[in-house]
């Protein structure tokens, strides 16, 4: 049981790091085309710890490096689910399903069952649109590292 355990959080971790790297992309390279810093969007992450952090735009240490290790951390976190959901050897539709259906709850989550304090913040720079390509590359994320790693142990 335990070796269970501590090989679903290493592929949630391995899965998370690269769904959450390309997340943190797609919502700096979104921030930069609606006119702000790139680093906007990742500090804006830390505004659960410092209220003002949603509208500095430079890099800092206590905004940009609390805001990437709290967005990273969070993507491990879902990388759990996505992993539960699509298991160590699945079919390529079973991983692509499984990283919409965590993308999606985690959207769901993240903007319609927390309280705003403890929201991403990344709506207070990007559009709509620009927010739900955010969560497309969580997705993406997901997939592609699990693919990869379905790949490699082929």
């Amino acid at each position: 049981m335990q070796g269970h355990f501590d090989d679903l959080m290493k592929r949630a971790i391995y899965s998370g790091s690269a769904a959450g790297l390309a997340s943190a992309c797609a919502a700096s390279t979104a921030a930069v085309r609606a006119g702000h810093e790139p680093y906007a969007a990742i500090n804006a992450v830390s505004h659960c710890l410092w209220p003002r952090a949603i509208w500095h735009e430079e890099p800092s240490f206590r905004y940009s490096a609390f805001g990437a290790t709290i967005h990273m951390g969070s993507a491990a976190f879902w990388g759990v689910l996505f992993e539960s959901l699509c298991g160590p050897r699945s079919r390529p539709a079973t991983i692509v399903a499984a990283a919409a259906t965590t993308a999606l709850v985690a959207y769901v989550v993240d903007y319609h069952a927390v309280p705003k304090r403890v929201t991403p913040g990344f709506e207070a720079h990007l559009s709509k649109r620009s927010l739900a390509m955010t969560y497309v590359a969580l997705g993406a994320g997901f997939a592609i590292a699990a693919l990869i790693r379905g790949r490699a142990a082929r």
